[in-house]
């Protein structure tokens, strides 16, 4: 039995649906993701999610699969052992869920007027489970590039950047995302895990 159920099903659900896409009748491909003007003037709320399950190619799928299972394993087997199975995942699932939708939505409010933007991937999501990971381990060493630096030093530069990108409109990188699904993974394990502010502090006393 794995200890970090919630992430072997999301990964498993992220490659299944991407390669079904990849392969699949590509109107669907265009269905499914997230373009912001349809959300706001054509009500097509239900891209915000689904969109975060399709992947632009198989980079994009891979480093993204690659981020979830590094840190989500580890993550939620760690919500697992220190408040319990069940709720360790339930956690675990919905800090996933609340940092896609808030890189679903910051995607949409900035880019909604643009008939023409169209976005997808898990990186909303797996930036929160990042970001998440960070408030438990901040002096763990990450490695950016092959150059080794905090996990907290790495936090501010995620964000600093992603505001850069979202100001310059810095390649073809979903900027919004990346932020909106941080912030939301931050907020939403202060609030979900018990302690997890002190826990925090405690690396920096």
């Amino acid at each position: 039995m794995t200890d970090s159920p919630v992430t072997i099903t999301l990964l498993f659900a992220n490659i299944a649906i991407s390669l079904w896409a990849f392969y699949g009748n590509p109107i669907y491909f265009q269905k499914f993701s997230e373009w912001p003007y349809q959300i706001v003037y054509e009500k097509s709320f239900y891209q915000i999610i689904t969109s975060a399950f399709l992947h632009a190619n198989f980079m994009h799928l891979l480093f993204n699969m690659f981020a979830l299972y590094t840190f989500g394993t580890y993550l939620e087997s760690f919500f697992i052992k220190n408040i319990g199975s069940f709720e360790g995942s339930l956690y675990f699932f919905l800090i996933y869920f609340i940092s896609l939708i808030a890189g679903s939505l910051l995607t949409v409010l900035f880019h909604f007027k643009d008939p023409n933007y169209v976005a997808v991937g898990a990186s909303g999501a797996v930036s929160g489970i990042v970001f998440s990971y960070i408030i438990f381990f901040p002096k763990d060493m990450l490695y950016v590039f092959f150059i080794p630096m905090p996990a907290y030093l790495f936090a501010v530069l995620w964000i600093g950047f992603s505001i850069y990108g979202m100001k310059s409109k810095l390649g073809n990188i979903g900027h919004e995302a990346h932020l909106g699904g941080a912030v939301g993974g931050f907020i939403s394990t202060l609030i979900l895990i018990n302690g997890s502010f002190k826990i925090l502090l405690s690396h920096f006393q």
